[in-house]
């Protein structure tokens, strides 16, 4: 029996989410970067499969990770423009419900091609297992107003019932909206951060999800159960246990194939224990 909520688990992940299914296990959100199929080398061939292969082993994963989920949950599914659209087709398929394609955007990408526009962002995608109910946590993650001149004078607006209204603005911050800008990590300023993976995505970015996106408690700490079929180097689990040492309380899967990245993950979260 998979022991689940214990962190990093080291093995392939289409083989375990069915033990986990098989065993009655459920999470609150599915959180992860997969493979693109870009070629990248992880070590093995994940992300050199021919584009029919591609898309079933895609199908399968994220059916598991749909029977995975509690009723309420939502999935959180990194991709590449290359590709994202059969995603986002295959989730339609599959029964999951749309809510919004989000957009990672980095100001500092770079490109070696000089025949093709420079690559500035990623796409990932929300889609929920209920049509009706689901976690957004808005006030967790505003963020700051570009300008306070708008803010001077009072600003009114028309009700549904024709009331005129005053808007105010809202001392958290204004609401995000789906481009989330985060840079890449390149350069000295994050050296400390980054680690040999390919592919390993900012924990400031995660971070900001996971506070989006985790159900909290009735104290209004994070409380959820959080899945990665695709851990990497371990910036969910790295991200999860951030917060857990500011008093949350998110139980995390992070599952991956090579052993070499699982060590890295371990290295980096024993560095926060």
């Amino acid at each position: 029996m998979i022991n689940a909520y214990q962190g990093i688990i080291c093995g392939d992940s289409d083989e375990i989410l069915a033990r986990m299914l098989n065993e009655g296990e459920s999470v609150d959100l599915v959180l992860t970067d997969p493979p693109y199929n870009l070629n990248k080398d992880f070590g093995n061939n994940s992300d050199k499969l021919p584009l029919s292969e591609f898309l079933s082993v895609s199908k399968r994963r994220i059916e598991l990770c749909r029977d995975l989920l509690k009723f309420d949950g939502s999935i959180i599914w990194f991709g590449i423009h290359h590709y994202i659209g059969f995603i986002q087709s295959i989730m339609y398929e599959v029964g999951l419900n749309y809510r919004r394609m989000n957009i990672w955007y980095y100001e500092n990408g770079f490109s070696r091609l000089t025949t093709a526009p420079l690559t500035q962002y990623e796409p990932f995608l929300w889609f929920s297992k209920s049509p009706k109910k689901w976690t957004y946590n808005v006030n967790d993650v505003r963020i700051p107003y570009k300008s306070k001149e708008r803010l001077k004078n009072p600003v009114y607006y028309r009700k549904t019932n024709g009331e005129i209204a005053q808007w105010q603005p809202n001392p958290l911050g204004a609401m995000r909206g789906d481009v989330w800008a985060f840079p890449t990590l390149a350069g000295k300023l994050y050296k400390n951060e980054k680690t040999p993976h390919p592919t390993q995505k900012p924990e400031a970015l995660i971070t900001e999800i996971i506070k989006a996106f985790c159900p909290k408690n009735a104290d209004g700490f994070y409380e959820g159960v959080i899945l990665d079929p695709f851990h990497g180097s371990g910036t969910l689990g790295v991200c999860c246990e951030k917060l857990n040492e500011q008093g949350h309380k998110i139980k995390w899967i992070g599952i991956e194939l090579e052993q070499r990245w699982c060590d890295v993950a371990a290295q980096r979260i024993n560095n926060i224990k």
